[in-house]
């Protein structure tokens, strides 16, 4: 299955990366990120991300349940997924690069606008 048609990612792709990614000792988290940089590709639109995550992390289960890479490894991976998810007031929100901030207007302007 074509996970990502702008970059021409399948499913198998998805399975071999995460399967040498945690095979790695201090595996990093297997974000679609971290894969997409393992098989030397790039997101261009997007769009895939939702569908690359949920195959990621089902590969992963699939993977440790047929014996290929090591429970530790997945525990590991699962409970720093879920610490991420579970705190979200950790993350530093940032203006993405190229959108214009809004500044406040003056108060004069403001005080003319009101009367």
């Amino acid at each position: 299955m074509i996970v990502c048609s702008c970059a021409y990612v399948t499913d198998r792709d998805l399975e071999q990366a995460v399967l040498e990614v945690m095979s790695q000792d201090n595996a990093p988290l297997p974000t679609p990120g971290v894969i997409y940089r393992h098989l030397q590709k790039k997101m261009q639109c997007c769009g895939c991300a939702p569908l690359a995550a949920e195959t990621i992390y089902a590969k992963m289960e699939e993977l440790e349940q047929r014996g290929l890479i090591c429970p530790c490894a997945c525990a590991t991976a699962k409970t720093r997924m879920k610490d991420l998810l579970a705190a979200p007031e950790r993350r530093v929100s940032r203006p993405l690069r190229g959108t214009p901030r809004v500044l406040p207007e003056p108060v004069a302007v403001r005080d003319k606008a009101i009367r």
